[in-house]
């Protein structure tokens, strides 16, 4: 009998120390109200972002009055708002609007951009992956001047439509989340440059940083607040 008692004991404290080494599932956490802060969340439902974006594109070349050819590139700075809902838990949809200017050597030409976009695809707690469009719209443009210092005449694009692939990471701070992404693809264009005046596809490259505010939180954290 008293080997059978303690055998009973040892199986007993066996299984015990397997559930405190196993931890309590996150069903479980959150059955108590509790969260596994060494987990991250899934991404929230409704959020806005706020994000510097810049975008790059390769222009044409031209030759100076002092015998030197200058290659212009375009190269914007914009702030990008954008609304991303999340649409069966992981899928994602991101309509956005940015409006900034251009800061490379093309920028008499044209000095302002705005760009209307949207993209789709996986969103997760870490890792984005998307595809979408964008509207690349330079203002004014003005094609043929210069820099006011004797340079080359510089070009203009316009009409612009770009299709990218955009990898992205987000991690959570605080109430929001940091969003680092880079997007890479192709733009079709109208060029006009001194005789140049064609439709071309060009490689662009886009990268922005930028912050989360999940909306609805502090309604959904009042809410709670009130439950007994």
């Amino acid at each position: 009998m008293r080997l059978i008692s303690a055998a009973a004991l040892a199986l007993v404290s066996l299984t015990a120390g397997e559930v405190r080494a196993r931890g309590a599932t996150r069903a479980e956490l959150e059955a108590a109200g509790l969260s596994d802060p060494r987990q991250r969340p899934a991404p929230p439902r409704h959020r806005l972002r706020l994000a510097l974006l810049s975008d790059y594109v390769k222009a044409s070349a031209a030759l100076g009055k002092d015998g030197k050819v200058t290659r212009f590139h375009y190269a914007t700075l914009m702030l990008d708002v954008a609304y991303q809902v999340q649409v069966f838990k992981y899928a994602m949809i991101r309509p956005s609007l940015a409006i900034g200017g251009n800061v490379a050597n093309s920028r008499n030409a044209m000095p302002g951009a705005i760009q209307p976009g949207i993209f789709a695809g996986y969103q997760g707690a870490l890792l984005g992956v998307a595809a979408g469009y964008s509207y690349l719209a330079p203002f004014p443009a003005v094609a043929n001047v210069d820099n006011g210092h004797g340079g080359a005449a510089q070009p203009v694009i316009y009409n612009n439509h770009m299709l990218q692939l955009e990898v992205s990471l987000t991690t959570r701070v605080d109430r929001g989340a940091l969003n680092f992404a880079v997007r890479g693809g192709a733009m079709k264009s109208h060029l006009i440059h001194l005789d140049l005046d064609k439709k071309r596809w060009a490689g662009t490259l886009t990268l922005s940083a930028g912050y989360f505010f999940e909306l609805g939180a502090r309604r959904r954290r009042n809410r709670a607040s009130r439950v007994p």
